[in-house]
């Protein structure tokens, strides 16, 4: 397709590669170390609770009407951070009672929990909390175990670790993250938490973040869009202007205002070159003008001294004849001239077209009326097929074309041969066929009959007397009424020529 070989898209879709690479990369480097940090977070504050919680069941509140002096005895380092005792063994969890050496019941150690922990912490272990926090206690290597209200029921129990006091251990299962410690033999305290609620506020932050990447990614396009369109505006411009040039206006140019790019400063360059070859084109026509007009008035004088000489009885033979080919010679150089002059105005624009409205069909007929005696001379059949088409442009200039064709298909045809001619109707204007069986056109010339003097092999010699510009005066003449004249040939199987006028 075209579109995959502009400049314009090239650029748009590698400018659009770039920007969406470049906020897919943001925005994945974002979602990951927002994450990242959530989980770090998470993490970080897992373990403090984990060694809050382990601290309040080591130290917990003492029965009602019990001092707590009797309870902590002289005062002691945190057991996380005092040194394991000889042996590396912790002392089973023994909280203390009333007096020395009395227990606290299991079945009280969680009110006596809550009653050690900072109040929010309180609360987030409490039912329903919306940060869904919990924690899990084993007792005596899991013979009893202790849950907070959020806490879920198949919470595994973690494998066992170091004896001593080491720091919380982390571990993840899905959306939930845990941390847990070793407070003694058998003894385990988790905190744990669901990232579900955080995950899902991120992930809805990660859509809105996309959402906003595919609105800028859209608005880079149209901007790029813009811009390239803005860059590439001199390309277009040197091309609408070369395009009208080729079509023959000389006097055309870009004349970009933008002079300070690359592209600009080719404008200014191309200006500088189409101005030179319209001055170049202009001499040429000038000078091809100039000498034939100035050939036509000795030409004429040679013309009328040769006819006064033919008038009267020459004394041989020989002059006779002399004085009959400077006649004829002088004729072909006289239609030469006028061929030339009408190329030149037409080349300089000095040539106007009178146009009307007619019937091409018509127009061929008395055309074809016009040259059979040329035809029958050689045996040459023509045959016509004309439908009625109406056709707007200039009469004689038409009728010019259609001679020449007719002239050229009787000329290169053998004798006894046979001349098809057909108009036909079509939806933007007339069409003009003339076809002939003759020896038909070389390949490596075909491209060249339209030239000015062109001159083909032996099989389309000039047997005629032709001067070499019929052709090229009816591509002109075509072209000049906006349509176009076109040729196509099989060697040894004639040749056939389509005219197409607008409507």
């Amino acid at each position: 397709m075209k579109v995959f070989h502009s400049i314009r898209w090239r650029l748009q879709f590698w400018y659009a590669l770039l920007l969406a690479s470049v906020l897919a990369a943001f925005a994945i480097s974002a979602y990951g170390i927002t994450r990242a940090d959530l989980v770090r977070s998470a993490d970080a504050d897992l373990e403090r609770r984990a060694g809050s919680l382990s601290r309040a069941i080591r130290n917990p509140a003492p029965p009602a009407g019990v001092p707590r002096r009797i309870l902590e005895g002289p005062p002691q380092d945190d057991p996380v951070d005092r040194p394991p005792p000889r042996g590396g063994l912790e002392p089973p969890l023994r909280p203390p009672g009333p007096e020395a050496g009395d227990q606290i019941s299991a079945a009280s150690l969680p009110d006596r929990l809550s009653l050690r922990l900072p109040p929010q912490e309180e609360a987030d272990y409490g039912p329903g909390n919306a940060a869904m926090w919990y924690y899990v206690i084993w007792l005596r290597n899991g013979a009893q175990v202790i849950r907070s209200p959020a806490a879920p029921a198949d919470v595994p129990r973690p494998a066992r670790t170091r004896p001593r006091f080491p720091a919380p251990v982390l571990r993840s299962r899905g959306d939930a993250h845990e941390a847990f410690l070793m407070i003694g033999p058998g003894e385990i305290v988790l905190v744990g938490h669901s990232l579900a609620a955080d995950l899902l506020h991120l992930h809805h932050i990660a859509w809105l973040v996309t959402s906003a990447a595919g609105l800028i990614l859209g608005l880079g396009l149209l901007g790029g869009h813009w811009l390239v369109g803005r860059s590439l505006r001199p390309i277009e411009e040197i091309s609408s202007a070369a395009a009208k040039i080729a079509a023959g206006n000389l006097g055309e140019r870009i004349g970009t205002r933008d002079t300070a790019s690359e592209l600009g400063e080719l404008a200014q360059v191309l200006d500088t070159t189409f101005a030179r070859l319209e001055a170049s084109f202009a001499r040429q026509a000038r000078f091809t003008a100039d000498a034939a007009h100035e050939l036509r008035t000795p030409l004429a004088v040679l013309l009328t001294h040769t006819q006064n000489a033919l008038a009267v009885p020459c004394e041989s033979e020989e002059h006779q004849e002399a004085f009959a080919a400077c006649q004829r010679a002088a004729q072909r150089m006289r239609a030469l001239i006028e061929s030339l002059l009408w190329l030149a105005r037409l080349d300089s624009g000095g040539q106007t077209l009178t146009k009307a409205r007619f019937n091409l069909a018509e127009r061929v007929a008395d055309c074809v009326a016009l040259l059979r005696p040329l035809a029958d001379k050689r045996a040459i059949t023509v045959r016509t097929n004309l439908a009625q088409t109406g056709c707007t442009g200039d009469p004689g200039k038409i009728d010019q074309v259609i001679i020449n064709l007719l002239t050229n298909a009787i000329d290169h045809n053998f004798e006894r041969g046979e001349v098809r001619v057909a108009t036909l109707p079509g939806p933007n204007g007339a069409t003009l066929i003339v076809a002939d069986n003759g020896p038909g056109i070389a390949a490596d010339h075909l491209p060249h009959i339209f030239d000015r003097f062109f001159r083909a092999d032996e099989s389309r010699s000039r047997s005629s007397g032709g001067v070499g510009l019929g052709l090229a005066i009816a591509k002109a003449i075509v072209e000049a009424h906006g349509g176009s004249l076109c040729a196509e040939s099989e060697p040894g199987h004639g040749a056939t020529f389509t005219a197409s006028f607008p409507d």
